[in-house]
């Protein structure tokens, strides 16, 4: 952990910390902006009295859009899920505009070099897998404290159904998963991954292991890394930490996404 000027007279505190460069993980970084965050911050200046008390939807777009700068590019870039292609822009109408071949294609063109790029980082299990990458970013601590005081608020919000719940509900109506209908407490359990994952401090031995490998961002052809015995160790504590945050409270599916790693 180290300290940065951000602005003047302000003393940010900055920390390391492991991302994912895992599809699965990264829907649900994006879908806490595109679902929860960014609905929350345009409400605020629509129907401000229809917030809850609290809360400070803007300090909460701005802290999760800085986290988002700090990701590499590939991470941080979002594809458009076939789901939103067929919500209205937050109203909940149908679009007019139809799905075909070609915007099925250009979908899943799109998808596939996202994967391609997260998955491109060369590190190698010493059996020969391939893991998914594990990238190592520099994140202000600011930013993680205003997001979980916002998950934080709308939490108790949605369970005493204090005003600003009716809120929270029309936008999970809003913005509908591909098998069914979202909910309030679903919208924030996307915020409350991302948080699960990068609020806790890494094991400084096993950022010692790993700092070697994830340094840096490969350009072009990633060159295969086979981990040592001991590196595995701390990439599969790693990948266990993020399958806890993903699947709370199961056991069998947690080991099933860490077992994707």
């Amino acid at each position: 952990m180290t300290l940065g000027e951000d602005t003047p007279g302000t003393v940010a505190v900055r920390c390391e910390r492991l991302v994912p460069g895992d599809p699965d993980w990264l829907q649900d970084f994006h879908r806490a902006h595109s679902m929860l965050l960014a609905p929350l911050a345009a409400a605020a200046e629509r129907e401000p009295a229809h917030l809850p008390d609290g809360v400070d939807p803007v300090a909460a777009l701005t802290a999760w859009e800085s986290l988002r700068a700090a990701l590499p590019e590939a991470l941080g870039s979002h594809v458009q899920e076939s789901a939103d292609d067929l919500a209205g822009p937050g109203d909940g109408t149908e679009r007019t505009v139809a799905a075909g071949p070609a915007s099925d294609r250009a979908h899943r063109q799109a998808v596939e070099e996202r994967d391609r790029a997260a998955r491109g980082s060369g590190l190698r299990a010493p059996d020969g897998r391939e893991h998914i990458p594990v990238h190592l970013v520099e994140l202000s601590m600011g930013d993680l404290d205003t997001l979980a005081a916002l998950l934080d608020r709308l939490t108790r919000v949605l369970a005493e159904r204090l005003p600003g719940a009716a809120l929270l509900d029309r936008i999970a109506g809003q913005h509908p998963y591909p098998l069914g209908p979202s909910t309030g407490s679903s919208l924030c359990g996307h915020l409350r991954v991302l948080l699960d994952t990068l609020r806790p401090e890494p094991a400084p031995e096993d950022l010692a292991l790993l700092r070697p490998l994830l340094a840096r961002a490969d350009a072009g052809e990633p060159v295969p890394r086979v981990l040592t015995a001991e590196q595995e160790a701390a990439y599969m504590r790693f990948a266990y930490h993020v399958a806890e945050a993903v699947c709370p409270g199961d056991l069998r599916e947690s080991a099933a996404f860490a077992w994707r790693y």
